[in-house]
């Protein structure tokens, strides 16, 4: 595949708080190979983003607390008590501090320092605000990042803060996880914040944990999973809903609430680690040859976060293939979706469309304009591979797409993924699928998810788009009726790969 040029990146916005590198300011003259620069490609996406987070964030508040994007999505729940949004701030936490760590240029210490001092306290214009002891929140979401970060940064950042900004930060953390969700993956956000409240407790007396919550969080996440499963969990535990939350959140935070706090619960960390691995044995199965995934489900917009438990499973030694084609689904799931436009270079953001002529009708009503930003978990996973590690030095290997035909069975989900080396497709079929709630219908019951030819949906609740699914349809008035929540009677999968459905 040939290499675009990167795209010069604009200091302005970013030159008040750090310098840009070298790589930031000139544009190659040429294609770029990914066997020649596989990093410098990479980072290069990254500094791209960075630069366009930190001029929207410093327009929309001098600390860098608070982002609000060109033309972007606000919602009451995403928004401060002053009407700012904060989503983005918190998903771009993570990313940047493991830049931080390898001491790589622009500097970000005075950003990231900003961040911690004033976004959680309460007399800072900007305050993020408190979580409630009633009802769980978007806070509760983003405290989990916020946690991760501080524990990455408590021996840098976190130690120039003072007393009271530590306590700020410990009574934030803590209101936000007043509420338990322990029947979904949100389960791993209040557990991931515990985790890190009890470890930042072993160097600082203003922090503290719940750990029977953190406990009980991990029971309840471990009911989720069930044997036979192929280290795939089901989003509900009375229905089998499958979907790409197995790779946003179900693999990827067992390893860093691991990381977190892990050896000390070594019976459960080896319980969630054995899963992932098994999980890992058959994800290159879901990356087609321009290293799209069939889209599939809710929160398509976090994209490229599907390489995210890939990249630290392999930085775990779990990884059971060629770290090469590790680099090349990588490589070729972020250059897919920057290629269709998933960065307004204009506007300097992560579009809340999918691409750059697609419509905001595939995003859920939770979406506002940071939500994009649970992308940057997989450079958070990627950027701290030392530059001599083979998942950079080692030639690149061809995908199981690119080698063969291939029908990959999951006995547990009962579902199926087959692919076609001759066009290059991944195909997804599920045989039980049904929609946890109405709002989500056209995007759970599909028989087959395709990574060539993404689903159709539409929020009307008389009328259903007919492709690959079943539709009954009044001729009348057109009225139209499909699967519901709980729809799916009994669902097999068959030894020659077939599925059934009633």
């Amino acid at each position: 595949m040939k290499r675009r040029s990167f795209l010069k990146l604009a200091a302005a916005g970013i030159a008040s708080a750090c310098a840009l590198p070298d790589l930031a300011r000139s544009a190659t003259s040429g294609p770029t190979t990914a066997a020649t620069q596989p990093s410098t490609l990479l980072e290069s996406y990254f500094l791209q983003i960075l630069d366009g987070f930190l001029r929207n964030a410093r327009a929309t508040s001098p600390d860098y607390v608070v982002c609000d994007f060109p033309e972007g999505t606000k919602l009451k729940g995403c928004c401060t008590p002053s009407g700012k949004t904060y989503v983005s701030v918190a998903r771009m936490l993570p990313a940047m501090v493991e830049w931080q760590s390898t001491g790589r240029k622009p500097d970000l210490t005075n950003v990231l320092l900003g961040i911690f001092q004033h976004a959680f306290d309460p007399k800072h214009p900007d305050f993020w605000g408190f979580g409630r002891p009633d009802k769980a929140v978007q806070l509760c979401v983003e405290s989990s990042l916020v946690g991760l970060a501080a524990f990455r940064l408590k021996d840098t950042i976190i130690a120039q803060l003072t007393s009271a900004q530590k306590e700020n930060l410990q009574n934030w953390l803590a209101s936000t996880a007043q509420v338990h969700e322990r029947t979904t993956n949100h389960a791993w956000f209040t557990a991931t914040n515990h985790a890190a409240r009890l470890e930042l407790s072993r160097t600082y007396p203003q922090f503290h944990g719940d750990e029977k919550w953190m406990l009980d969080d991990i029971k309840a996440l471990d009911g989720l999973y069930g044997e036979g499963t192929d280290g795939w969990y089901s989003d509900a535990p009375d229905q089998p809903i499958y979907d790409f939350y197995n790779f946003y959140v179900f693999p990827l935070y067992p390893l860093l609430w691991g990381g977190l706090i892990g050896a000390r619960y070594p019976q459960w960390n080896d319980k969630f680690r054995a899963r992932l691995k098994l999980f890992l044995e058959k994800s290159p199965y879901f990356f087609d040859a321009n290293g799209l995934h069939p889209l599939m489900g809710r929160s398509l917009i976090y994209r490229f976060a599907v390489v995210a438990p890939l990249v630290l499973g392999y930085r775990e030694k779990l990884w059971p293939h060629d770290p090469g084609m590790l680099r090349r689904i990588v490589r070729k799931s972020i250059e897919y979706h920057w290629s269709i436009g998933c960065y307004d270079q204009q506007r300097g953001k992560l579009r809340e469309t999918y691409s750059k002529d697609g419509t905001r009708d595939v995003c859920e009503n939770y979406v506002d304009n940071g939500h994009p930003y649970w992308a940057m978990t997989a450079f958070a996973s990627m950027l701290a591979i030392p530059k001599n590690d083979p998942f950079w030095t080692a030639p690149e290997r061809p995908l199981p797409i690119e080698k063969a035909d291939f029908s990959i069975s999951f006995a547990g989900p009962k579902m199926l993924i087959s692919g076609c080396q001759r066009t290059g497709e991944v195909k997804w079929l599920q045989s039980q699928q049904s929609p946890k709630r109405d709002y989500f219908r056209d995007k759970y019951i599909k028989s087959v998810y395709s990574s060539h030819f993404p689903f159709n949906t539409i929020s009307d609740k008389t009328h259903v788009p007919p492709d690959q699914t079943l539709v009954f349809r009044k001729t009348d008035n057109g009225v139209c009726a499909a699967r519901a929540v709980k729809g799916v009677t009994s669902a097999t999968l068959h030894d020659d790969n077939s599925i059934e459905t009633r």
